[in-house]
């Protein structure tokens, strides 16, 4: 019995020693539409067309932690880990948001462990109006370690909050 208890005790001490570790830097990225510029609202930098990152952030926000529907408000938190606020040129639209570009999770596999590719859907650009806030996102997915099934969280490269009222204070 004492060597189940003390089995039982390293085991669960193992187990809750997994975590997520955000160690692979993404160096690399393309802003998929060459009519999309996308610059920090402090001028730092600009994005257009092919980029290197010009930043890391260290948001980590997968499926598990917070849902889809959660991650509307979850900008707050993104600029308190290093997302940065900014200005997002579509033609001849402005639209205001947040940016979080974060490292990738080194079980990560998938293209987007190894560059961005930041795509906005014109629905989004629709839907970010009035003051409302539209989410776009890549997300890659996690390898099966063998001990815990990963398969159905996503992990979340790159995340913009975009709106068409500068609301992101």
């Amino acid at each position: 019995m004492r060597y189940y208890l003390i089995f039982s005790a390293f085991f669960i001490f193992l187990s809750g020693c997994s975590t997520t570790t955000y160690t692979r830097n993404i160096s690399k990225g393309v802003i998929q539409d060459p009519k999309i510029r996308i610059s920090a609202k402090d001028k730092s930098f600009e994005l257009q067309g092919e980029f290197q990152a010009p930043f890391h952030s260290a948001t980590r926000y997968n499926s598990l932690q917070m849902s889809d529907k959660e991650l509307i408000k979850g900008y707050k938190n993104a600029l308190h880990h290093g997302a940065r606020h900014v200005i997002i040129e579509i033609n001849d639209k402005t639209l205001y948001g947040v940016l979080a570009l974060d490292k990738a999770d080194k079980d990560g596999i998938g293209p987007g462990t190894q560059s961005y590719k930041i795509i906005i859907p014109q629905a989004y650009i629709d839907a970010a109006k009035n003051g409302k806030i539209s989410v776009v996102y890549e997300y890659y997915k996690l390898k099966n370690d063998g001990i815990i099934d990963v398969g159905d969280i996503k992990e979340r490269s790159w995340i913009l909050w975009l709106s068409d009222e500068d609301i992101f204070e």
